[in-house]
């Protein structure tokens, strides 16, 4: 078993040092920090978590609750934080709110019960004043994926709003002028941003908005297969030329029931989508997407928790933003 001083050694620091990089119980430089840390790594060095936390008073858990757990995008996320966390000796309870906003509220209060140290939402309500109550009991919460902005709290989320402002505009610059929408559950932040910004690049474009080409997919596959569905059956007469699906589950969701109305991506209909569809490569079309750098996102998060336990962060609420860009492949026809 790799010892404390071990690392101290291979690192050229004291024990003192590791232990400080460790606990982020005072202040290290980056650059001695970055160096223990690859030591740690290298020499797979794990902290003794139970001395620790009586040491320290802290656990060492980390929540992480997200409405579906099965989402690669959130799967994504977890790893990306893990990377980060796991060689601290933190480790990751991952929860799944199933959109529930009931359950959501359930998970947090067993979290709190279990005194982790952070918890990582991507929350599936809009009340703010509800999570506001668990800040105020003094749980440390970084939302992600999702914001409220009422809620006092640190933030990693998408550039939501422009990235579908761009995807849109370059849809109509292909010469598209009915465009549907498949969206998440408005209620939450993330589906209500990238409405908004479909919205509005239709109406710079003088685009008018056809409400009977918009559908709730719930940021569900077979919800958003049902809707699709009885869209295209109540518009046969004038389809939409193109679909926005707002997350990869709604596009995969709206493609089985284009496949099963006998439509074909793009000639009858072309599909764009906010982050990929599962195994991408082996679907023909390939979709023209918003790509989402998930791991990144759970990268980022995590190092904002380790700088707030540490003490060495401003105490001002955070909020990062992740810049997407916009993958061209073959599912917009030009018109």
């Amino acid at each position: 078993m790799v010892t404390i001083k071990q690392v101290a050694e291979k690192a050229n620091v004291s024990t003192a040092t590791v232990s400080r990089v460790i606990n982020g119980n005072y202040p290290v430089s980056e650059k001695v920090k970055n160096k223990v840390m690859e030591t740690i790594k290298e020499l797979g060095y794990r902290p003794n978590s139970i001395a620790r936390s009586l040491k320290c008073n802290k656990t060492y858990m980390v929540g992480m609750v997200v409405p579906d757990i099965s989402n690669n995008y959130f799967m994504d996320i977890a790893r990306g934080v893990e990377s980060v966390i796991s060689p601290l000796g933190y480790s990751l309870i991952f929860c799944s709110t199933d959109e529930n906003t009931d359950k959501e509220l359930r998970l947090l209060n067993a979290l709190n019960d279990k005194r982790v140290d952070y918890v990582l939402l991507a929350s599936s309500t809009q009340e703010d004043h509800k999570l506001q109550k668990f800040i105020n009991q003094g749980m440390n919460i970084i939302m992600i994926d999702t914001s409220l902005e009422n809620l006092q709290t640190d933030s990693v989320v998408e550039d939501n709003y422009n990235a579908t402002y761009k995807l849109i505009s370059y849809v109509i610059d292909q010469g598209h002028k009915r465009i549907g929408a498949v969206n998440g559950l408005l209620s939450v932040s993330t589906a209500k941003e990238r409405y908004n910004g479909f919205c509005k690049a239709l109406e710079d474009h003088d685009i008018p908005l056809e409400q009977s080409y918009i559908v709730n997919g719930a940021y569900n596959r077979k919800k958003s297969y049902e809707e699709v569905k009885f869209m295209i059956q109540r518009n046969m007469n004038k389809l939409p030329t193109v679909l926005f699906a707002a997350n990869n589950d709604m596009a995969e969701g709206a493609m089985i029931a284009l496949k099963e109305m006998n439509l074909k991506i793009p000639d009858d209909i072309s599909l764009v989508s906010f982050g990929d569809i599962n195994l991408a490569e082996l679907i023909e079309p390939r979709l023209t997407i918003i790509s989402q750098n998930a791991v990144l996102i759970g990268q980022k998060a995590g190092e904002l928790m380790l700088k707030k336990v540490s003490g060495n962060s401003e105490n001002d609420i955070t909020k990062v933003t992740i810049p997407s860009e916009i993958i061209i492949r073959n599912s917009v026809k030009s018109i």
